[in-house]
């Protein structure tokens, strides 16, 4: 299993992967300067994410994961290209991270930006507290089986 998170600077990517399990880093988080790759997962940079030039360099590793996570911030909203998943070479599940810190506007808006950039299944996450994590890993192992037939 290979997954994949893409997202902002700063919407929790590492922070998620670490939350998930997936990725055993045990450095304190800092800046991820370029794609991280461990047995279990794809870490990107934000600004991989942030600067539009940079989208050639995530779809074409994205070939290499099974799932994709799709992070998006609700305390620091921001629009995704429209249609950016159709790009995309995997199974994208949208992520809402930090969903403690916001109330259920925000999250609302989060999920209609994830929707304008194709995303079906949305998952209100926040590592801090745990708040969505089994669920989100019932979501990946469940999209893993589905990829990977016997």
């Amino acid at each position: 299993m290979c997954v994949m998170v893409i997202g902002p600077s700063g919407a929790g990517k590492t922070t998620l992967l670490k939350a998930l399990k997936l990725l055993e880093d045990e450095r304190p988080l800092r800046k991820t300067p370029f794609f991280q790759f461990s047995g279990k997962a794809i870490d990107t940079p934000g600004e991989f994410f942030d600067l539009p030039r940079f989208y050639h360099a995530l779809i074409t590793v994205s070939s290499r994961s099974q799932i994709i996570l799709l992070l998006i911030d609700p305390t620091n909203l921001r629009q995704f290209p429209s249609r950016f998943t159709k790009s995309l070479r995997s199974k994208v599940i949208g992520v809402i991270s930090k969903a403690d810190l916001v109330n259920e506007d925000r999250i609302k808006i989060a999920k209609k930006f994830l929707a304008e950039a194709g995303v079906e299944e949305v998952v209100c996450v926040s590592a801090l507290t745990g708040e969505g994590i089994a669920a989100l890993k019932q979501k990946i192992e469940k999209s893993i089986r589905r990829c990977v037939r016997p």
